[in-house]
């Protein structure tokens, strides 16, 4: 029989893992893995055949293991059809043909995996795989026809690919997502132990019990909670509690007293862990008619275990329709959204020059305008009741930048990057050091945690008062992901391009891409939507850069990817890919997030392509340095401000600010 001719890709974890991943697809895995063999035969007795059961990462193996080494041929073989197990697993033998017996087993519908010398030859088909190892990775050969091959040779092809560059690593399949960490709403009567269900009268009092429920998942320690409730036309209640490490945690109550009006009456219930809107649900109670119930709304986080991270938000915004319930310590508050004619427009600048950015005059100029409408901005959502002392006061304190997340299920309702928080009015103002400092041609130097001037009293332009330049921010649409891939891959960015943009720019734009970061990283490609779709079916990056126009994408298309299969179910389940665009991705965020994308990171208007072409590798520059995603972005405004550049704060991130590739 010739030699066959196979395609070899690359993985991580042990030759067992794999082979529990394949033998749903593959009939014959050829496995040179002598640790696994002792794994699966462990108490096997000499000449017989014996049932064992293996667990892996991916799936518990059950297996019939036979030494073929220990008959003189196959006339001798006890009969292991008989034994049980839903896969077969032989040892090979050189001093007979085995060939026919892994094929009639193979006939049987069982698959089998021949663990053998790295040096045999195997007869394979394009139903086999050999699976070897060449540390750190194990190594996935598949034939694409029918002959023999010996698994040296697979390894020697993937050396080689690897020594080229060009090799493919293939990814474990995760086990699925652990269940959510339910939270029940009830409602009782007032000292009753029983919930009840049914129509509430009219101008009664009762008490809603709140509860969050056991997870097979013992938590890292005890958690204490807060749970918010927030009925329409009543104050704002608060309780704390504690949710145990194992089981689930007491119930809370609230008194209530229903409305004179016979109406569906809702509020919203909200678990806080610190500051930060863990889980929202609506909650609406039958006065007068109906049935009580409660929908999830919001959640960070499906089993509560992975919230230790939180801690070092300073403030929160949970924004639910025309208004948004803040926390910054305390027991939350009500702010409306209603911005009236308030301007609300993100900075759209024009006359940058070809280092993307401006001289000090027209940089300040720029800097003003967008203060005095972050300044009204802020007046307008908070008052004197404002959150910014608070956030101002904890960065001082600490050695970081304030942590502020926006919790924002509309998206796009308020640029909250451009919140100023300092008093700023039309007139004559002055200018506060760190414009100089900071700003183009200023000294730079790295950027502290909050202003280095102490005094901001009158009207003053500084940087530090924006929101996205004073703060490190977030605005997630889902749970957070902490990394994009937790295991050592090498760092890999797949480029999709809009036909339609300017191919200079574009060749411009990969130039300065390849020259912040490794060029054996960055793969790009001209795409349509649908062929979009297929390049980004596997886990096979970790920065997805859609570099297109406005447009060129809608959630409908992603929707239809799923539906239609072309993306696997689960989708990114362990590799969750960041996205990153050069244009506004309205309507894309939640439909990449629900796509198992790490994080969104665009604009929220249109930005001239060459310039968003160098933001996105500055970005994805600090990211490969080990920058988290919330700093990374945070610096670059930075960056941006000492060229003379306010467009950094049109940008939003999406996602985790802690997010780091690895």
């Amino acid at each position: 029989m010739a030699p066959v001719e196979f395609t070899v890709s690359g993985g991580e974890g042990t030759p067992l893992e794999f082979a529990a991943a394949l033998v749903a697809t593959k009939s014959l895995l050829v496995v040179t893995y002598p640790g696994g063999w002792a794994q699966v035969s462990r108490g096997l007795a000499v000449g017989r055949a014996a049932p064992a059961v293996v667990t892996t990462r991916v799936r518990v193996l059950r297996l019939a293991v036979l030494d073929l080494r220990h008959f003189p041929s196959a006339s001798a073989l006890p009969s292991i059809t008989d034994v049980v197990g839903d896969v077969v697993a032989l040892h090979d033998t050189r001093s007979w043909d085995t060939a026919p017996v892994v094929q009639a087993l193979r006939r049987l519908g069982r698959p089998v995996v021949l663990f053998t010398a790295v040096h045999s030859w195997v007869p394979v088909d394009p139903a086999s795989a050999f699976i070897g190892w060449s540390a750190p990775y194990v190594v996935i050969a598949e034939p694409r026809g029918v002959g023999e091959g010996r698994v040296e040779d697979a390894l020697w092809q993937f050396r080689e690919l690897e020594r080229r560059r060009l090799v493919r690593f293939t990814a474990l399949p995760e086990p699925p997502p652990p269940d959510d960490r339910a939270v029940t709403v009830m409602v009782a009567l007032p000292g009753a132990t029983e919930g009840i269900a049914g129509t509430l009268r009219p101008g009664a009092d009762y008490e809603v019990w709140v509860h969050v429920g056991q997870h097979a998942a013992a938590l890292p320690c005890d958690l204490e909670l807060r749970a918010v409730l927030s009925m329409n036309g009543r104050a704002v209640q608060s309780e704390s509690f504690v949710l145990p490490a194992e089981g689930s945690s007491p119930w809370v109550s609230f008194p209530v007293t229903t409305p004179y009006a016979s109406v569906p009456w809702s509020g919203e219930l909200v678990i806080y862990s610190g500051v930060v809107p863990v889980h929202v649900q609506q909650v609406v109670l039958p006065v007068g008619a109906g049935e009580s119930h409660s929908t999830a709304r919001f959640r960070l986080s499906r089993t509560f275990a992975d919230l230790a991270p939180l801690s070092s938000r300073v403030a929160s915004i949970m924004v639910l329709g025309e208004r948004a319930l803040v926390a910054s310590g305390g027991v939350p508050s009500w702010i409306s959204l209603d911005l009236g004619d308030l301007p609300r427009s993100l900075p759209h600048v024009s006359g940058l020059d070809p280092w993307y950015g401006k001289d000090f005059p027209a940089f300040c100029e720029d800097l003003a305008a967008l203060a005095r409408q972050g300044s009204s901005l802020c007046a307008r959502l908070f008052g004197s009741d404002a959150p910014a002392d608070r956030i101002r006061r904890l960065a001082r304190a600490g050695g970081r930048p304030a942590g502020l997340m926006i919790a924002d299920l509309t998206t796009g309702t308020v640029p909250w990057s451009l919140i100023y928080d300092l008093p700023f009015q039309d007139g004559p103002y002055r200018l506060c050091a760190s414009v100089g400092q900071f700003g183009p041609f200023g000294a730079g130097g790295e950027v502290p945690a909050h202003c280095p001037v102490a005094d901001h009293s009158g009207n003053v332009l500084c940087p530090f008062g924006f929101w996205g330049l004073s703060c490190v921010l977030e605005q997630p649409v889902g749970p957070l992901v902490p990394v994009v891939s937790p295991r050592p891959r090498p760092f890999e960015v797949s480029m999709a391009v809009d036909h339609g943009m300017d191919r200079a720019l574009t060749e411009r734009h990969v130039t300065e891409l390849m020259s912040m970061l490794p060029p054996e990283v960055v793969s790009s490609a001209y795409v349509s939507p649908s062929e979009l779709g297929r390049s980004l079916a596997d886990e096979s990056m970790d920065v997805v850069h859609l570099h297109f126009r406005e447009g060129f994408l809608d959630a409908e298309e992603i929707e239809r990817w799923d539906r239609e299969g072309v993306w696997p179910r689960p989708h990114w389940p362990s590799r969750k890919p960041l996205v990153v665009g050069t244009s506004p991705m309205t309507g894309l965020v939640r439909a990449f997030s629900d796509g198992g994308a790490s994080a969104v990171i665009s604009p929220e208007t249109v930005v001239p392509q060459d310039m968003a072409g160098w933001v996105t590798g500055v970005v994805l520059a600090r990211l490969a340095a080990g920058f988290s995603a919330g700093e990374a972005l945070r610096l670059t405004r930075w960056e941006m401000i000492g060229r003379g550049n306010v467009m950094g704060l049109a940008y939003t991130l999406h996602g985790n600010a802690d997010l780091r590739l690895r």
